[in-house]
């Protein structure tokens, strides 16, 4: 990321998550309020999808967390920093070896490592993505990870609800299409099991109590570029680019033809089969269950609050 027109006296900050299904880092300037991103990265690691049967995370997916940790330190001492934060998400939290991952990374980076509860990791995403809703809307929130799914809601830069499910795409796809076979029988019950898990979550975030709904993780975006890339007909709100239910269904149409050795699904790339059909199993549950029409993405996040929460703090801004 180019950097030469920063201001230097303006504070920078960095935010690295530990997440389920890779580790993100952002750098960024905060110029009249507003951040500048300086540096970032993404490493695919998949964490989650290294838990056994036990529940601990295997010797070599902590090895090369902890070689990824190790290059991140790196770019997070490329350039004076006014604060930084790290942070772990939902496997870490459950993984039960963490304890012996997680002091390893902390001596590494120098840093303390934060692992957050479902409701912090939810509220924090929710403070990312506010600043780009219309002013004086209540956003709904969501993020789909490798782990858990989050949901919050809130008006102005205030979260008013903030709430957690363990249920996220690794597990979904080892349940329900582990044996790579991937059909309508087994799409149906990953759909129906998520609605299962997110039906006590429906009356606090329904239409009633949102005027908009945005979707805040990399899953998301991913799932709507690929119903674009595949011919379904997504409409734009707001500003932002969005994805209805009739696209998703369009989506899983296409993503069922493939798995059945019919027409190739464009825009798959190095992703799994099994990880989109679950992906896109949580998100039409999720917009079903809380009645949902549109959901629109956002490129912000959880490292975006947490760079928020960062300049909120060091300049005591309003809530």
């Amino acid at each position: 990321m180019n950097d030469q027109h920063t201001d230097p006296s303006a504070p920078t900050y960095a935010a690295l998550v530990l997440g389920s299904d890779s580790f993100r880092l952002l750098v960024a300037s905060y110029r009249d309020g507003v951040p500048l991103a300086l540096d970032g990265e993404h490493v695919p690691l998949r964490l989650a999808a290294s838990l056994d049967v036990s529940g601990c995370l295997s010797q070599d997916a902590m090895r090369d967390a902890l070689d990824c940790v190790a290059r991140l330190r790196e770019r997070l001492q490329a350039r004076p920093l006014a604060a930084a934060r790290v942070v772990a998400t939902s496997t870490l939290r459950m993984a039960r070896n963490a304890h012996l991952f997680l002091p390893a990374a902390q001596q590494t980076l120098g840093l303390e490592i934060r692992v957050l509860s479902g409701e912090e990791e939810a509220l924090l995403t929710w403070l990312g993505v506010a600043g780009a809703a219309p002013a004086g809307s209540r956003p709904l929130v969501l993020g789909i990870g490798g782990g858990s799914t989050q949901f919050a809601l809130g008006q102005g830069m205030r979260v008013t609800r903030a709430g957690s499910v363990a249920l996220g795409t690794v597990r979904q796809a080892l349940t329900f299409f582990g044996n790579g076979r991937i059909d309508a029988v087994s799409f149906a019950a990953a759909v129906s099991s998520a609605r299962v898990r997110l039906a006590d979550h429906a009356a606090d975030y329904g239409p009633a109590v949102r005027d908009c709904v945005y979707g805040a993780s990399g899953t998301v975006r991913t799932l709507a570029r690929l119903a674009r890339e595949n011919g379904a007909d997504c409409k734009a709100d707001h500003g932002a680019g969005g994805i209805d239910r009739g696209g998703l269904e369009q989506l899983g149409a296409r993503v069922l033809e493939h798995a059945g050795g019919g027409r190739p699904l464009a825009g798959l790339g190095r992703l799994l089969p099994r990880n989109v059909a679950a992906a896109l199993a949580i998100l039409i549950a999720l917009m079903e269950e809380l009645e949902i029409d549109m959901l629109l993405e956002s490129d912000a996040g959880l490292r975006h609050g947490l760079l928020h929460d960062l300049h909120r703090q060091r300049h005591v801004l309003p809530a």
